[in-house]
Protein backbone atom coordinates (compact mmCIF):
# COMPACT_ATOMS: atom_id res chain seq x y z
CA UNK A 1 0.00 0.00 0.00
CA UNK A 2 1.26 3.48 -0.86
CA UNK A 3 2.95 5.47 1.87
CA UNK A 4 1.35 8.72 3.04
CA UNK A 5 4.63 10.60 2.81
CA UNK A 6 4.98 9.73 -0.91
CA UNK A 7 1.87 11.65 -2.01
CA UNK A 8 0.78 15.25 -1.82
CA UNK A 9 -2.32 15.73 0.31
CA UNK A 10 -3.75 18.81 1.93
CA UNK A 11 -2.76 19.46 5.58
CA UNK A 12 -0.18 16.64 5.58
CA UNK A 13 2.89 18.62 6.60
CA UNK A 14 6.02 17.24 8.27
CA UNK A 15 4.65 17.60 11.79
CA UNK A 16 1.39 15.81 10.95
CA UNK A 17 3.23 12.98 9.15
CA UNK A 18 5.61 12.63 12.14
CA UNK A 19 2.67 12.29 14.55
CA UNK A 20 1.00 9.71 12.33
CA UNK A 21 4.22 7.70 11.92
CA UNK A 22 4.79 7.63 15.68
CA UNK A 23 1.34 6.03 16.00
CA UNK A 24 2.01 3.50 13.23
CA UNK A 25 -0.21 5.21 10.68
CA UNK A 26 2.08 5.20 7.67
CA UNK A 27 0.00 4.11 4.67
CA UNK A 28 -3.19 5.26 2.99
CA UNK A 29 -4.88 2.07 4.18
CA UNK A 30 -3.84 2.77 7.80
CA UNK A 31 -5.18 6.32 7.57
CA UNK A 32 -8.57 5.33 6.13
CA UNK A 33 -9.05 2.49 8.63
CA UNK A 34 -8.31 4.69 11.61
CA UNK A 35 -11.05 6.63 13.42
CA UNK A 36 -11.08 10.29 12.15
CA UNK A 37 -11.59 11.61 15.67
CA UNK A 38 -8.50 9.75 16.91
CA UNK A 39 -6.44 11.12 14.00
CA UNK A 40 -7.65 14.63 14.80
CA UNK A 41 -6.56 14.17 18.42
CA UNK A 42 -3.13 12.79 17.47
CA UNK A 43 -2.30 15.37 14.81
CA UNK A 44 -4.06 18.40 16.37
CA UNK A 45 -6.00 18.84 13.13
CA UNK A 46 -9.68 19.67 13.22
CA UNK A 47 -12.19 16.94 12.51
CA UNK A 48 -13.23 18.76 9.31
CA UNK A 49 -9.60 18.85 8.12
CA UNK A 50 -9.23 15.09 8.63
CA UNK A 51 -12.37 14.53 6.60
CA UNK A 52 -10.96 16.75 3.84
CA UNK A 53 -7.82 14.60 3.73
CA UNK A 54 -9.96 11.45 3.46
CA UNK A 55 -12.01 12.98 0.63
CA UNK A 56 -8.82 14.02 -1.15
CA UNK A 57 -7.57 10.41 -0.97
CA UNK A 58 -10.86 9.11 -2.35
CA UNK A 59 -10.70 11.53 -5.26
CA UNK A 60 -7.15 10.55 -6.13
CA UNK A 61 -7.39 6.77 -5.77
CA UNK A 62 -11.02 5.65 -6.04
CA UNK A 63 -12.54 4.24 -9.21
CA UNK A 64 -14.67 6.54 -11.32
CA UNK A 65 -18.31 6.40 -10.28
CA UNK A 66 -20.87 5.76 -13.00
CA UNK A 67 -24.45 6.83 -12.43
CA UNK A 68 -27.44 4.71 -13.37
CA UNK A 69 -28.35 7.27 -16.01
CA UNK A 70 -24.97 6.87 -17.72
CA UNK A 71 -25.26 3.08 -17.60
CA UNK A 72 -28.69 3.29 -19.23
CA UNK A 73 -27.28 5.54 -21.95
CA UNK A 74 -24.51 3.01 -22.58
CA UNK A 75 -27.01 0.14 -22.87
CA UNK A 76 -29.17 2.10 -25.31
CA UNK A 77 -26.09 3.10 -27.31
CA UNK A 78 -24.77 -0.47 -27.46
CA UNK A 79 -27.53 -1.69 -29.72
CA UNK A 80 -26.97 -4.69 -31.94
CA UNK A 81 -26.07 -4.30 -35.59
CA UNK A 82 -28.83 -5.81 -37.73
CA UNK A 83 -27.36 -8.23 -40.28
CA UNK A 84 -30.30 -8.00 -42.67
CA UNK A 85 -30.71 -11.78 -42.93
CA UNK A 86 -33.91 -12.53 -41.04
CA UNK A 87 -33.25 -16.07 -39.77
CA UNK A 88 -29.68 -15.21 -38.73
CA UNK A 89 -30.80 -12.05 -36.93
CA UNK A 90 -33.37 -14.12 -35.05
CA UNK A 91 -30.89 -16.66 -33.65
CA UNK A 92 -28.54 -13.79 -32.73
CA UNK A 93 -31.33 -12.03 -30.78
CA UNK A 94 -31.48 -9.11 -33.18
CA UNK A 95 -28.07 -8.98 -34.82
CA UNK A 96 -24.35 -8.78 -34.16
CA UNK A 97 -23.64 -7.32 -30.70
CA UNK A 98 -21.12 -4.62 -29.94
CA UNK A 99 -17.91 -6.58 -29.28
CA UNK A 100 -15.96 -9.35 -30.98
CA UNK A 101 -17.94 -11.92 -32.95
CA UNK A 102 -16.25 -14.98 -34.42
CA UNK A 103 -17.29 -16.66 -37.68
CA UNK A 104 -15.72 -20.10 -37.76
CA UNK A 105 -15.83 -23.05 -40.13
CA UNK A 106 -13.81 -25.40 -42.28
CA UNK A 107 -12.12 -24.16 -45.44
CA UNK A 108 -14.65 -23.10 -48.12
CA UNK A 109 -17.54 -23.17 -45.67
CA UNK A 110 -18.92 -19.80 -46.81
CA UNK A 111 -17.33 -17.52 -44.19
CA UNK A 112 -16.07 -14.90 -46.66
CA UNK A 113 -19.31 -14.99 -48.68
CA UNK A 114 -21.31 -14.32 -45.51
CA UNK A 115 -18.95 -11.46 -44.63
CA UNK A 116 -19.51 -9.95 -48.09
CA UNK A 117 -23.27 -10.13 -47.61
CA UNK A 118 -23.16 -8.62 -44.12
CA UNK A 119 -20.94 -5.78 -45.38
CA UNK A 120 -23.44 -5.05 -48.16
CA UNK A 121 -26.45 -5.19 -45.84
CA UNK A 122 -24.73 -2.97 -43.29
CA UNK A 123 -24.09 -0.09 -45.71
CA UNK A 124 -27.01 -0.25 -48.12
CA UNK A 125 -29.87 2.13 -47.31
CA UNK A 126 -27.87 3.59 -44.41
CA UNK A 127 -25.06 6.02 -43.69
CA UNK A 128 -22.89 3.32 -42.09
CA UNK A 129 -19.39 2.49 -43.26
CA UNK A 130 -17.62 -0.87 -43.00
CA UNK A 131 -13.88 -1.49 -42.67
CA UNK A 132 -12.98 -4.77 -44.39
CA UNK A 133 -9.49 -5.95 -43.38
CA UNK A 134 -8.38 -8.48 -46.00
CA UNK A 135 -5.51 -10.71 -44.84
CA UNK A 136 -5.78 -13.29 -47.62
CA UNK A 137 -5.75 -11.00 -50.66
CA UNK A 138 -9.02 -12.44 -51.95
CA UNK A 139 -11.48 -9.61 -51.41
CA UNK A 140 -13.45 -9.42 -54.65
CA UNK A 141 -15.18 -6.20 -55.65
CA UNK A 142 -16.48 -8.12 -58.68
CA UNK A 143 -18.23 -10.59 -56.37
CA UNK A 144 -19.82 -7.70 -54.46
CA UNK A 145 -20.90 -6.16 -57.76
CA UNK A 146 -22.38 -9.46 -58.95
CA UNK A 147 -24.43 -9.82 -55.74
CA UNK A 148 -25.73 -6.27 -56.12
CA UNK A 149 -26.47 -6.73 -59.82
CA UNK A 150 -28.37 -9.97 -59.18
CA UNK A 151 -30.48 -8.12 -56.59
CA UNK A 152 -31.38 -5.36 -59.05
CA UNK A 153 -29.13 -2.53 -57.89
CA UNK A 154 -28.42 0.26 -60.35
CA UNK A 155 -24.83 1.15 -61.28
CA UNK A 156 -25.13 4.29 -59.18
CA UNK A 157 -26.27 2.34 -56.12
CA UNK A 158 -23.52 -0.25 -56.68
CA UNK A 159 -20.89 2.47 -56.69
CA UNK A 160 -22.35 3.97 -53.51
CA UNK A 161 -22.26 0.63 -51.70
CA UNK A 162 -18.69 -0.10 -52.79
CA UNK A 163 -17.46 3.31 -51.62
CA UNK A 164 -18.87 2.62 -48.15
CA UNK A 165 -16.91 -0.65 -47.83
CA UNK A 166 -13.35 0.43 -47.06
CA UNK A 167 -10.89 -2.35 -47.89
CA UNK A 168 -7.40 -2.49 -46.39
CA UNK A 169 -5.01 -5.37 -47.06
CA UNK A 170 -2.92 -6.48 -44.09
CA UNK A 171 -0.15 -9.08 -44.20
CA UNK A 172 1.11 -9.33 -40.60
CA UNK A 173 -0.03 -8.97 -37.00
CA UNK A 174 2.26 -5.96 -36.63
CA UNK A 175 0.41 -4.19 -39.47
CA UNK A 176 -2.99 -5.10 -38.00
CA UNK A 177 -2.02 -3.76 -34.56
CA UNK A 178 -0.67 -0.56 -36.12
CA UNK A 179 -3.93 -0.06 -38.04
CA UNK A 180 -6.07 -0.54 -34.92
CA UNK A 181 -3.76 1.82 -33.04
CA UNK A 182 -4.23 4.50 -35.72
CA UNK A 183 -8.01 4.12 -35.51
CA UNK A 184 -7.80 4.42 -31.71
CA UNK A 185 -5.68 7.58 -31.95
CA UNK A 186 -7.95 8.93 -34.73
CA UNK A 187 -5.04 9.04 -37.17
CA UNK A 188 -7.12 6.82 -39.46
CA UNK A 189 -10.61 8.28 -39.47
CA UNK A 190 -13.59 6.51 -41.03
CA UNK A 191 -16.77 8.44 -40.42
CA UNK A 192 -19.81 6.54 -39.16
CA UNK A 193 -17.87 3.31 -38.88
CA UNK A 194 -20.27 0.59 -37.68
CA UNK A 195 -18.46 -2.65 -38.42
CA UNK A 196 -14.92 -4.00 -38.75
CA UNK A 197 -14.43 -7.35 -40.51
CA UNK A 198 -11.08 -9.15 -40.17
CA UNK A 199 -10.95 -11.88 -42.81
CA UNK A 200 -9.14 -13.84 -41.55
CA UNK A 201 -7.18 -13.79 -38.29
CA UNK A 202 -5.45 -17.22 -38.52
CA UNK A 203 -3.69 -16.15 -41.74
CA UNK A 204 -1.71 -13.67 -39.68
CA UNK A 205 -1.29 -15.87 -36.60
CA UNK A 206 0.01 -18.92 -38.48
CA UNK A 207 3.17 -16.93 -39.24
CA UNK A 208 4.02 -17.27 -35.54
CA UNK A 209 3.08 -20.94 -35.20
CA UNK A 210 5.59 -22.69 -32.96
CA UNK A 211 7.20 -19.51 -31.59
CA UNK A 212 9.16 -20.45 -28.50
CA UNK A 213 9.06 -16.86 -27.25
CA UNK A 214 5.24 -16.66 -27.50
CA UNK A 215 5.47 -13.61 -29.78
CA UNK A 216 2.28 -14.58 -31.59
CA UNK A 217 0.33 -14.74 -28.32
CA UNK A 218 1.68 -11.31 -27.37
CA UNK A 219 0.51 -9.88 -30.69
CA UNK A 220 -2.91 -11.54 -30.32
CA UNK A 221 -3.32 -10.13 -26.81
CA UNK A 222 -2.37 -6.63 -28.01
CA UNK A 223 -4.81 -6.89 -30.92
CA UNK A 224 -7.62 -7.96 -28.53
CA UNK A 225 -6.91 -5.05 -26.19
CA UNK A 226 -7.05 -2.51 -29.02
CA UNK A 227 -10.25 -4.13 -30.32
CA UNK A 228 -11.89 -3.89 -26.90
CA UNK A 229 -11.01 -0.22 -26.67
CA UNK A 230 -12.44 0.44 -30.15
CA UNK A 231 -15.78 -1.29 -29.67
CA UNK A 232 -16.28 0.29 -26.25
CA UNK A 233 -15.24 3.78 -27.33
CA UNK A 234 -16.80 3.86 -30.81
CA UNK A 235 -19.72 1.45 -30.34
CA UNK A 236 -18.44 -0.98 -32.98
CA UNK A 237 -19.15 -4.56 -33.93
CA UNK A 238 -16.04 -6.54 -34.90
CA UNK A 239 -16.22 -9.78 -36.88
CA UNK A 240 -13.13 -11.99 -36.79
CA UNK A 241 -13.06 -14.89 -39.24
CA UNK A 242 -11.51 -18.04 -37.78
CA UNK A 243 -11.10 -21.50 -39.24
CA UNK A 244 -11.78 -24.98 -37.94
CA UNK A 245 -9.35 -27.85 -38.17
CA UNK A 246 -10.63 -31.37 -38.63
CA UNK A 247 -8.94 -34.36 -37.00
CA UNK A 248 -9.78 -38.03 -37.49
CA UNK A 249 -8.92 -40.09 -34.42
CA UNK A 250 -9.30 -43.78 -33.77
CA UNK A 251 -12.11 -44.44 -31.31
CA UNK A 252 -10.83 -47.01 -28.81
CA UNK A 253 -13.58 -46.44 -26.25
CA UNK A 254 -15.50 -49.48 -27.46
CA UNK A 255 -12.48 -51.77 -27.11
CA UNK A 256 -13.27 -53.11 -23.65
CA UNK A 257 -11.12 -55.51 -21.71
CA UNK A 258 -12.86 -58.62 -22.99
CA UNK A 259 -9.55 -60.39 -23.58
CA UNK A 260 -6.82 -59.82 -26.12
CA UNK A 261 -8.36 -61.97 -28.85
CA UNK A 262 -11.78 -60.32 -28.80
CA UNK A 263 -10.19 -56.85 -28.76
CA UNK A 264 -8.06 -57.65 -31.79
CA UNK A 265 -11.03 -59.01 -33.72
CA UNK A 266 -13.05 -55.81 -33.22
CA UNK A 267 -12.83 -53.29 -36.02
CA UNK A 268 -11.67 -49.92 -34.68
CA UNK A 269 -13.99 -46.96 -35.28
CA UNK A 270 -13.00 -43.44 -36.18
CA UNK A 271 -14.14 -40.18 -34.62
CA UNK A 272 -14.02 -36.79 -36.30
CA UNK A 273 -12.97 -33.91 -34.05
CA UNK A 274 -13.18 -30.25 -35.00
CA UNK A 275 -11.28 -27.52 -33.22
CA UNK A 276 -11.38 -23.75 -33.50
CA UNK A 277 -7.97 -22.31 -34.26
CA UNK A 278 -6.04 -19.63 -32.32
CA UNK A 279 -5.66 -21.64 -29.13
CA UNK A 280 -6.99 -21.64 -25.58
CA UNK A 281 -6.49 -17.91 -25.02
CA UNK A 282 -8.72 -16.99 -27.95
CA UNK A 283 -11.43 -19.49 -27.01
CA UNK A 284 -12.95 -17.13 -24.42
CA UNK A 285 -12.35 -13.81 -26.23
CA UNK A 286 -15.34 -13.58 -28.65
CA UNK A 287 -18.65 -12.65 -27.04
CA UNK A 288 -20.48 -14.44 -29.87
CA UNK A 289 -19.36 -17.51 -31.84
CA UNK A 290 -21.02 -18.60 -35.09
CA UNK A 291 -20.14 -21.92 -36.76
CA UNK A 292 -20.68 -22.34 -40.51
CA UNK A 293 -20.94 -25.46 -42.64
CA UNK A 294 -21.75 -25.50 -46.34
CA UNK A 295 -23.51 -28.34 -48.16
CA UNK A 296 -22.71 -29.44 -51.70
CA UNK A 297 -23.94 -27.16 -54.47
CA UNK A 298 -27.21 -28.12 -56.09
CA UNK A 299 -26.94 -28.73 -59.82
CA UNK A 300 -30.53 -27.57 -60.31
CA UNK A 301 -30.29 -23.94 -59.18
CA UNK A 302 -26.55 -23.60 -58.38
CA UNK A 303 -27.20 -22.84 -54.72
CA UNK A 304 -25.83 -24.32 -51.52
CA UNK A 305 -27.29 -24.64 -48.04
CA UNK A 306 -25.29 -22.77 -45.43
CA UNK A 307 -25.89 -24.32 -42.02
CA UNK A 308 -25.33 -21.76 -39.26
CA UNK A 309 -25.00 -22.68 -35.58
CA UNK A 310 -24.62 -20.11 -32.79
CA UNK A 311 -22.77 -21.79 -29.90
CA UNK A 312 -22.27 -18.61 -27.87
CA UNK A 313 -24.28 -15.38 -27.92
CA UNK A 314 -23.35 -12.36 -25.76
CA UNK A 315 -21.12 -14.59 -23.58
CA UNK A 316 -23.97 -17.07 -22.95
CA UNK A 317 -23.54 -20.65 -24.15
CA UNK A 318 -26.35 -21.72 -26.47
CA UNK A 319 -27.20 -23.99 -29.37
CA UNK A 320 -29.24 -22.24 -32.03
CA UNK A 321 -29.19 -22.93 -35.71
CA UNK A 322 -30.68 -21.93 -39.02
CA UNK A 323 -30.12 -22.70 -42.69
CA UNK A 324 -29.27 -20.00 -45.22
CA UNK A 325 -29.09 -20.09 -49.00
CA UNK A 326 -25.83 -19.25 -50.79
CA UNK A 327 -25.75 -18.48 -54.52
CA UNK A 328 -25.07 -15.82 -57.14
CA UNK A 329 -27.55 -13.62 -55.29
CA UNK A 330 -25.40 -13.74 -52.14
CA UNK A 331 -26.58 -15.15 -48.82
CA UNK A 332 -30.24 -15.07 -47.79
Amino acid sequence: MQQLKSIELIYLNKNVLKSLTQNRITTIKDFLHEDPEKIALLTKLTFAQVLEIRNDIYKKFSAVLITGEKLLEKIIRNKKLCIGIKSLDEILDGGIPVGITEFCGLAESGKTQLCFQIAINCVKNSENNVLYIDTKGDFSALRIQKILDTNGFSHKDMALVLTKIKVIRIWSMEELIELLKKIKNKQCCIEKLALIIIDSLPCLMFQHLGDSNKLGLTYLNTMVNYSRYLYNEFNLSIICVNIQTRWIDQDVSDLEDDGEISSILKEPGFVEKRNRCLGKYWKHIPTTVVLLEKSQMSTVDNTSDLNVTVIKCCNIECDRYCTLKLGDFGVT
